[in-house]
């Protein structure tokens, strides 16, 4: 009788787990994918890395700061450390290189000189007047503590990979040139820079010649997406994936849409799909997986994440895979840092602000009031995302 009761009671304990979640039939298919067995997003990359050479990883709003402490658990682990070993990114100019490398294998370095290193090299990591996201300041701290107590050959390496100004020299002319020149063609010229650099990886005699590559919405997508004209993207991902192919996968980690972009700072968002992706995770409890987007309902939708002419791509036609790691309820936007902007460096920002509004008008959004630089960009501000709680709403309509 006992024998018979246990099977009974576990069908019943597994039927009720799936009956009581509540939601719309339409997010069915979403939903019956994800109660399967899936691997935690870090394990889906790492295993990635087992079969390609090279993982882009499609970063979401720069100044969203949970997706730093997947990419820190990422790269962290053991695994990385022993097999991958090279991160490329798209925030900070390559300048910045090899000086980024010296800080982060240092050992020993004390706390208020290291703060004050980083940020140093912060206030020169971007061809605009400041780089005021967190995301920077967070990731070079965050791999110098991984690379304390390594061996010389286990230590990651950063390699920052977008053009290059002099900072120091800029006039207006100088820069319209870099305008209308080096940036306008940023995408080939980071690509160029991964595949030289990656190539020098390959034939040295380094043990790891694998990279994780971070860049942000369109420049991670795949050699597939063209332009109404038929005309390829200049992406730095099909760059790569020209260059790469068979040995480079490239996957989304779960971003917001754009609903209306007015500017690159001034942009209404909304949920992929409207909602549904969001509402079948939140049912089904999980918010740390990763897989591949063939083979699942997820790929099989179009592609809303590029809203701006009509295309009828299949998230699976851009991106191999996807990952899933928080609700956008509990996104963090982080901008600023204590220090950031003081008053030894108040000028110089208020300079270049002037220099580039010169060039591209005040499209840029930073200010030049000095009590508004202070508030903004010389302590951390933490905030939700913008409209958060229609986004919400959105998601929630199909849950009942």
């Amino acid at each position: 009788m006992i024998k018979t009761i246990v099977p009974l009671i576990l069908i019943a304990t597994i039927f009720t787990s799936c009956t009581n979640k509540r939601y719309n039939k339409e997010i069915t298919p979403y939903v019956n994918f994800l109660e399967k067995d899936h691997e935690k997003a870090k394990d889906y990359v790492l295993d990635l890395f087992k079969k390609n050479d090279i993982v882009i990883l499609c970063e979401r709003d720069h100044r969203e700061n949970t997706q730093y402490e997947f990419i820190k658990e990422l790269v962290s682990d053991p695994r990385f450390i022993h097999n991958v070993g090279n991160i490329f990114t798209e925030v900070g100019m390559r300048s910045l290189n090899p000086e980024i490398n010296r800080l982060i294998h240092s050992d020993g370095i004390p706390d208020s000189v290291r703060k004050e290193k980083i940020i140093e090299l912060q206030r020169r990591c971007s061809f605009y007047p400041l780089w005021e996201k967190y995301n920077f300041y967070y990731f070079v701290e965050s791999l110098y503590e991984f690379n304390q107590g390594l061996k010389k050959s286990e230590k990651i390496n950063l390699y920052p990979t977008d053009v290059a100004l002099k900072l120091d020299s800029m006039n207006v002319e100088y820069l319209k040139g870099c305008w209308y020149g080096e940036i306008a063609h940023r995408d080939s010229l980071m690509a160029d820079y991964i595949i030289k650099k990656f190539e020098k990886i390959e034939e040295s005699k380094a043990k790891r010649k694998k990279a994780l590559i971070i860049m942000n919405y369109r420049h991670s997508f795949n050699n597939n997406f063209k332009e109404p004209n038929g005309r390829r993207m200049d992406n730095v991902g099909k760059f790569l994936f020209d260059k790469f192919h068979g040995k480079i996968v490239n996957v989304l980690i779960n971003p917001l849409g754009i609903l209306r972009a007015y500017s690159d700072d001034d942009i209404i968002w909304t949920a992929l799909q409207d909602g549904k992706w969001d509402a079948a995770f939140k049912a089904c409890k999980k918010d740390n997986i990763g897989f591949n987007f063939k083979g699942s309902p997820f790929g099989n939708d179009h592609f809303d994440y590029w809203p701006f002419y009509r295309q009828n791509y299949k998230y699976q036609d851009i991106f191999t895979g996807f990952i899933y790691y928080k609700s956008p309820t509990q996104f963090k936007l982080i901008t600023g840092y204590n220090g950031l902007v003081d008053s030894s460096f108040l000028q110089t920002f208020k300079k270049r602000v002037m220099l580039w509004r010169h060039v591209v008008g005040n499209r840029l959004g930073f200010d030049t009031i000095d009590s508004l630089i202070l508030k903004k960009y010389g302590k951390m501000n933490i905030t939700r995302k913008e409209n958060i709680d229609s986004i919400a709403l959105q998601i929630n309509k199909w849950l009942n």
